[in-house]
This record gives C-alpha cells, sequence and structure tokens, in this order.
C-alpha cells in the first residue's frame, strides 16, 4: 500500500499520455452506432441508470438499501424508483416473508435495457480492440491482469 500512496502523487508523462489516449478511446465510444439506444431516449439521469445497474448487481433490494446506495434518505429514493417505475424499468413488491418490506427489482423490460447496454459496450471495445495483432493483444491482456493484480492488493 505504501507503494501505491506514495505513485499516487508522482504522475509520470507516460500516465498523462495514457490517460489522453483513454480519453480520445472514451469519445469514440461515447459517439458510436448509428441508432439511439431506448435509455437515451427515455432520458434516464445517471442516478436512474446507477439504480438499475446496482438491481443488476444485487437483484431485488429493500428501498432502505436502494437509499444507502444513492446517499439518500428513503423519500428521495422513492422518488427516483417512482420515475424509473413509470418508465417500466423496475417495480415495487413486499416481500413474502415480511409484507412490510418493500423490494425494489428490476422488471423484464429493465434487464433487456441493461443487456443491451452490456451488449453495446462488449461490441464498441470489441471493435476496438480487433485493431490489435494477437501478440498486442496478449501484452495488453499480460499488462491489465498486473493491473487487477496490484489493484486487489491495495482495496485488500
Amino acid at each position: 500500500m505504501v507503494w501505491y500512496c506514495s505513485r499516487v502523487s508522482e504522475v509520470s508523462s507516460r500516465q498523462v499520455e495514457i490517460e489522453a489516449i483513454l480519453d480520445a478511446l472514451s469519445g469514440r465510444w461515447d459517439q458510436h452506432g448509428p441508432e439511439v439506444p431506448d435509455w437515451v431516449a427515455q432520458e434516464l439521469t445517471f442516478g436512474q441508470m446507477r439504480l438499475l445497474f446496482l438491481l443488476s448487481k444485487h437483484g431485488p433490494s429493500p428501498m432502505s438499501r436502494v437509499a444507502e446506495w444513492l446517499a439518500v434518505g428513503l423519500p428521495a429514493a422513492s422518488g427516483v424508483v417512482d420515475r424509473v417505475e413509470r418508465h417500466g424499468l423496475v417495480e415495487r413488491q413486499h416481500r413474502l416473508d415480511d409484507r412490510r418490506v418493500v423490494e425494489c427489482q428490476l422488471t423484464a423490460a429493465g434487464r433487456e435495457l441493461i443487456e443491451e447496454i452490456a451488449g453495446m459496450q462488449r461490441s464498441v471495445f470489441r471493435e476496438t480492440l480487433a485493431v490489435l495483432s494477437e501478440d498486442e493483444l496478449a501484452t495488453l491482456a499480460r499488462l491489465l491482469r498486473i493491473v487487477l493484480e496490484r489493484t486487489r492488493l491495495r482495496v485488500e
């Protein structure tokens, strides 16, 4: 951890170059695709999209957990869920084992939307990586594994 903390303040010119490259690729990814995805057309906010992704990851969750995820109180969390519910992407249900607990979960349309977004990201990412040779891909994979391993050490 000491290695990581001491290196964070030292930004090399190579790190700045990599950030610029990633920013350029990110811009390319943002502009990719001729059709507007459903979630853009629905004008979902960042917080609403975050809710969808968290529900996708964790499954049905009580409103108290939704409030924690969004770092807001229960009334504000309920408002976010209301707006996403109007789009037909989530629904609330009373838990069978305790009717006092209201859980929020993705609808089929919400799951489809998350899958669409993930599929678009994967497609653009694969298209981007297609410009690399097998040897270059192997090198990139090796370097990303190093980053992953060192990041895990820092988190644990």
